[in-house]
């Protein structure tokens, strides 16, 4: 299934264990937000945090797993075409764009 997903808004789906989520950016230098939780229970999410702890550095890039905030293994790259994911920044929000870019 593809689905697009326009700027500045947000789409949810499940991923079941095995199954490959493809994010491709056909106008190139949009970034672009991961959030992730587990289904049975929404209190673990991913961490980057524990994430950049266990792969002891900030950037991410093929072969390295994304860790939830309970120490599991939530999602691994399996393929990378950019090499350098900054993970740093905070998903972004209404509040985000309000506070650092003036937005209503």
């Amino acid at each position: 299934m593809r689905q697009v997903i326009p700027p500045r808004s947000a789409e949810a789906f499940s991923l079941r264990a095995g199954e490959t989520l493809k994010v491709i950016d056909p106008e190139g230098e949009q970034v672009g937000d991961l959030l992730a939780f587990n289904r049975h229970d929404i209190r673990e999410a991913i961490s980057s945090g524990r994430t950049f702890d266990y792969a002891s550095r900030i950037y991410l890039t093929k072969g390295d797993a994304i860790y939830s905030n309970r120490s599991n293994i939530m999602l691994r790259i399996v393929e990378d075409m950019v090499g350098r994911h900054d993970f740093l920044l905070a998903p972004c929000s209404r509040e985000m764009f309000r506070i650092l870019y003036g937005d209503a």
